[in-house]
């Protein structure tokens, strides 16, 4: 596990260890759309000294926000998705970030406009009704998401999702702006870093990739044009925030049985390439590449088919020239591989992370880890939330989760 210990400076950032939090949607938050003290303990008892914590996707405004009670869990629990788009909520996550620095790690923003995913019913919420706030869905063009199952549910919820808009080009500057706004609350809150989540299907993924991509205009047709879209967002946010502090997300995908919401690519080789190369000429905190090898949420922990998937976004390291991250899959064997071998300069972990407050801590050891309870990613309360115990047991309630050895999860991970 030596190569996750090891230093790194990059950027603004110095160091300690390679192991980065994944940021994880765990809609925790308040009726506000804002995080509160159980959001701050949350992020707290996974910071650590020199690390990077990547906090929850949080939605620019309320066009890009998808409907609060997306899962059963939700409604029954009353949990919330996050947004930094007032003062309030800026000022709320203010104290998220002072708990994170007060461990010494370092702070980065995931922000997010879901575009198609997005769903409408948002202007019932009484944080946006009778606003004159945006509401979606909108996307690059008018491509609904398609039905997936005989029951017509088009994206793993229990609700239908209305057909999108094309954004307007004259609307696009406007989205930038609420980008930047977004931005600016980040940098207020206190945030090192800003990451644009250009991935997983939502907005900017959807500009990218002509399965829903069918524009005429300067941000369609050509692979060029659909990377114009990206491209333009972060000169806007370098230019709102400065140097070094913003990072982009991307998931590059390769296989037909993996696809966010639908979102795909007829070329995704050269569309990935040529977005990445492009990268490299903004002075980013970070690139997070997705590895696409995410199984069902079924899946046991101990033999997770993403476990034993092959490495695939790994073929962008010859062409990206700065600090690259991955997420997906990955064990604590398998990340300080990646490391040792040069692939990556950091791994993110999501599940490992949620259950294991002080999960490098627990891989330096070599210790067992908390096995993570798929029932209680999405929903309301401390429960599967802040209870997770770290081995010490000043966090958390010890005892009240299974562990597994380190040696027993997935197998020996090939790359490809």
């Amino acid at each position: 596990m030596t190569a996750l210990f090891n230093p790194l400076k990059a950027g603004q950032m110095a160091l300690d260890h390679r192991i980065v939090l994944a940021p994880m949607s765990r809609y925790r938050c308040t009726k506000q759309m804002a995080p509160d003290t159980l959001t701050a303990d949350y992020y707290s008892q996974r910071a650590s000294k020199g690390g990077l914590v990547i906090t929850e996707a949080t939605h620019i405004n309320p066009e890009g926000t998808p409907v609060w009670n997306i899962y059963e869990a939700i409604r029954e629990g009353g949990g919330e998705a996050p947004g930094i788009w007032t003062d309030d909520q800026t000022d709320a996550f203010r104290a998220v970030v002072d708990a994170i620095h007060a461990k010494g790690a370092y702070a980065s923003c995931q922000l997010q406009h879901c575009g198609r995913v997005a769903q409408d019913d948002i202007k019932d919420h009484p944080l946006v009704k009778g606003s004159r706030l945006p509401i979606g869905p909108v996307s690059s063009s008018a491509v609904p998401i398609a039905v997936t199952d005989e029951e017509g549910n088009q994206y793993n919820w229990d609700q239908p999702s209305a057909p999108p808009r094309a954004l307007d080009v004259s609307e696009i500057a406007r989205v930038y702006e609420d980008y930047a706004h977004a931005a600016r609350n980040a940098i207020k809150a206190g945030y090192d870093f800003v990451e644009i989540h250009a991935g997983h299907g939502y907005l900017v993924n959807q500009f990218l990739c002509d399965s829903v991509n069918k524009r005429t205009d300067e941000y369609g047709g050509s692979i060029a044009n659909r990377c114009r879209f990206l491209f333009e967002l972060v000169a806007k946010l370098v230019d709102t925030v400065g140097l070094d502090r913003i990072a982009v997300r991307l998931s590059p995908t390769f296989k037909e049985h993996i696809r966010y919401f639908g979102v795909s690519d007829s070329n995704p080789e050269a569309l990935y390439s040529t977005a990445i190369e492009g990268l490299n000429d903004f002075p980013l905190a970070y690139l997070l590449l997705t590895e696409p090898r995410a199984s069902g949420l079924s899946a046991p922990a101990e033999n997770d088919p993403a476990h034993s998937e092959p490495l695939s976004s790994v073929r962008f390291r010859k062409i990206y020239k700065g600090t690259l991250i991955a997420a997906g899959g990955f064990t604590p064997q398998t990340a300080a591989r990646a490391i040792e071998e040069g692939h990556y300069d950091l791994i993110a972990f999501g599940r490992w992370f949620l259950s294991n407050p002080d999960l490098p801590e627990r891989i330096r050891q070599g210790s067992p880890l908390n096995v993570y309870d798929r029932d209680k990613f999405y929903t309301n309360g401390a429960d599967g939330y802040t209870d997770y115990p770290n081995e010490g047991g000043t966090i958390g309630v010890a005892g009240k989760y299974p562990v597994m050895e380190q040696h027993k999860i997935g197998k020996t991970l090939s790359h490809s």
